[in-house]
C-alpha cells in the first residue's frame, strides 16, 4: 500500500526550542529538539537586522569564528523575500554587505550561519 503525501495535513515549521525530532541511539528510543540537534551538529547561527537610510555598507560582526559562513539577507516585511547583495568575508569574525542604494532603517535582516 502506498500513501500519497497529498494525503497528510500540513504542519507548520519546527519550533527550534519546543518540536522535538525521535529517533534511536543504541536501540533506545530518544528525543531532540532542533535547537539541541544543532548543537549537535555544530551549527552556530547569528541573525541581525540592519538598514539606516544613509550607508551602502554594513559590517556585520557575527563572532562565529570562521570566514566559511553562509550568509542569507531578506526584507523586514511582507514579502520577506531574499535580497541579493554583495557579501565579503572580510575576517573570521566579520562580513560586509554591500549595496548600490542605501537601505530603509532596518529594512532587512541577515543570517550567517557556520
Amino acid at each position: 500500500m502506498t500513501t500519497k503525501f497529498s494525503a497528510f495535513t500540513p504542519g507548520s515549521a519546527p519550533s527550534i526550542s519546543a518540536d522535538q525530532v525521535v529517533g534511536l541511539q543504541g536501540g533506545a528510543n530518544v528525543r531532540w529538539t532542533m535547537q539541541q540537534l544543532a548543537t549537535l551538529f555544530g551549527v552556530k547561527k547569528y541573525a541581525a537586522n540592519f538598514g539606516d537610510g544613509s550607508s551602502v555598507s554594513y559590517t556585520i560582526t557575527h563572532g562565529l569564528g570562521t570566514q566559511d559562513v553562509q550568509v542569507t539577507v531578506y526584507r523586514n516585511a511582507a514579502p520577506n523575500d531574499e535580497v541579493i547583495v554583495d557579501v565579503q568575508h572580510t575576517s573570521t569574525n566579520t562580513i560586509t554587505l554591500l549595496f548600490s542604494t542605501a537601505p530603509a532603517m532596518n529594512q532587512f535582516r541577515v543570517v550567517v550561519w557556520a
